[in-house]
């Protein structure tokens, strides 16, 4: 291993932080996977869909409407949530775009565009222009002057304290994706939380570790000479932190292991060894974060064993400010017998496909007769039997040598289901869709349409494949005769409380899922009206008994039938007689 000494100039140092400052702060760009982003609401699922590329660069996620009940929404992960307190006076900001501008409305109710809760308080925002078939930036203020309401949008504005009070512990924060009515798509990709504070262990993220994390190679047995933070580690604050405490986790060979500094702390800095496992830099003289930067990259993790247990150690760092604990980044370190794990690389499988030698993905030229985690038997994934993720591999190693480690991200494509078997009443139609990753397909008539609407009994098919895998799926089709939901409303009544025919109401013979009925006099006035097919009219008319005449009426009812949702609406007159 070789030693360095960082040296920087703080003229440099203040210039790259001054011209960086808009980008600290919580990012997903998707260009790996979904981050963990979501969807509430009314989406075909939960989570969102990965697209690999289409985004504005690189990757973004896709969410598909359900295309019935409420609009819904994306949803943060974890990492954008908890203690963002440095976040305020900062923008949040996002790409997005939807699949169809046509009906685009705010649905009755107004739902805010972009909803941020946390303290048990709940923030919304209307944004002043709705998404875009093409890309659409969207940057709004995180500051209580921005045009933020508390709970809905005819809320008040929140205060200062309250919205510090949100951003201190965020619970949920949710992007709008649905802006029409029925079936649609959206996308989303850069979505970036601005922050007064920014702590990234490998900032150009070299060592293959996600987010603001570190993966770092470990000496087998040299003590003391493993950083726990890149060369390149950015810590950034506006205000002077109290201090940053690490601490070593998954501790495999207590006493022989632990933190130590290996040079002198920058004037204004102290160090305070509670354990060896537990180390905290203390600012001491109100040093900026350039040389609390500077301390950490001082910091080795040291193991005194000639022999030591192999496996996975973890050093958690956490900031403490102003604001309290900030977040927690962590560094990963890996105890292995040193070969060439060669380059990170990508691996895509079809489910029910042959295994796939992992080691063929990795790039360079990694050494054989390493190890997988988690394991894999010949380093052979299967899909369907092994998780798809992350895998790394561990070459072997010389004695007093780091292992080396390599990232391959394998995704699995899973084969589309058309749905089960199914009978329709005759007269009917099924509409069967494309899934909405493929980029060829053909159904079984030959055509190459995004959809098939079948209203004859038989077998239909549909191949499709993506870049990588080709799927087939059958369904078939059968048709019968329905009886129809029966419907009666009586010609005539007289409500003069004789107990014979007092009231007047209609009758269906089968469970209505939405009803709506209306009565009218003769000259057009509505004289009753219901949501409920058991509602009856007792002949009354803002509270006196209605003239004796003929009366209009029609009814719409929603009805669930083999085939779906079905609307009927029906219309007539009754004689009303006194």
């Amino acid at each position: 291993m070789h030693f360095y000494t960082y040296t920087f100039s703080t003229a440099v140092l203040v210039a790259l932080l001054l011209q960086t400052a808009w980008s600290y702060g919580q990012r997903s760009t998707f260009d790996i996977d979904n981050e963990g982003w979501g969807a509430t609401g009314d989406p075909a699922n939960s989570a969102a869909l990965w697209i690999p590329s289409g985004g504005n660069p690189g990757g973004h996620i896709r969410v598909v409407d359900a295309a019935t009940g409420d609009i819904w929404y994306f949803s943060a992960p974890p990492r954008f949530r908890g203690n963002k307190c440095s976040a305020y006076g900062r923008t949040l900001r996002w790409d997005q775009y939807i699949n169809d501008t046509t009906q685009a409305h705010s649905p009755v109710g107004g739902r805010p565009d972009v909803v941020l809760a946390g303290a048990g308080l709940t923030l919304v925002y209307d944004l002043p222009y709705n998404p875009g078939i093409n890309w659409t930036p969207f940057e709004v203020p995180l500051r209580e002057d921005a045009g933020w309401r508390m709970n809905n949008l005819n809320g008040s504005p929140p205060s200062e304290a309250e919205f510090r009070a949100v951003l201190a512990n965020i619970t949920s924060l949710r992007i709008r994706g649905e802006y029409r009515t029925g079936p649609d798509l959206g996308g989303l990709d850069n979505v970036e939380m601005g922050a007064a504070f920014a702590l990234d262990l490998d900032a150009d993220n070299s060592s293959g570790a996600a987010g603001d994390d570190f993966n770092a190679d470990t000496l087998c047995s040299a003590p003391y000479t493993t950083p726990v933070v890149d060369s390149d580690v950015l810590l950034f604050a506006e205000k002077p932190l109290d201090s940053l405490v690490l601490r070593l986790l998954l501790v495999k060979d207590a006493g022989e292991e632990g933190l130590a500094l290996t040079q002198v702390l920058p004037a204004g800095l102290l160090a305070v060894l509670h354990s060896p496992t537990w180390l905290t830099l203390v600012n001491v003289g109100g040093v900026d974060a350039a040389a609390l930067a500077q301390a950490l990259r001082l910091v080795r993790y040291g193991h005194t064993s000639p022999a030591p247990t192999d496996g996975e150690r973890l050093v958690a760092l956490q900031a403490h400010g102003e604001c309290g604990a900030l977040g927690v980044r962590y560094a990963y370190l890996y105890l292995r017998r040193r070969g060439s794990a060669g380059l990170p690389g990508n691996a895509v499988t079809c489910l029910g496909g042959p295994a796939v030698p992992l080691f063929n993905a990795l790039g360079g030229s990694p050494t054989p007769g390493g190890q997988w985690l988690p394991a894999l038997p010949g380093g052979q994934f299967v899909a369907g039997v092994h998780t798809p993720g992350v895998y790394r591999y561990v070459a072997p190693a010389p004695a007093n040598c780091p292992a080396d480690t390599a990232a391959v991200l394998v995704r699995v494509e899973a084969p589309f289901h058309l749905g089960a078997d199914t009978t329709l009443c005759r007269g009917d139609a099924l509409r069967l869709t494309t899934p909405a990753y493929l980029t060829q397909w053909r159904w079984s008539n030959g055509s190459r349409d995004a959809f098939l609407d079948i209203s004859t009994p038989g077998l239909y098919a549909l191949e499709g494949s993506t870049a990588h895998c080709t799927f087939s799926d059958t369904i078939t089709v059968a048709f019968l005769e329905c009886e129809g939901c029966s419907f009666y409303a009586p010609n005539a009544f007289s409500p003069n409380n004789d107990g014979y025919n007092d009231e007047w109401q209609v009758f269906l013979s089968c469970l209505w899922l939405r009803f709506r009925m209306a009565i009218f006099d003769r000259w057009g006035n509505l004289v009753f009206q219901a949501d409920t097919s058991e509602s009856a009219w007792s002949g009354q008319w803002r509270g006196s008994p209605a003239p004796p005449g003929v009366y209009t009426w029609w009814v719409e009812w929603e009805s669930e039938t083999p085939q779906g949702l079905t609307r009927e609406r029906r219309s007539g007159d009754v004689l009303l007689v006194r």
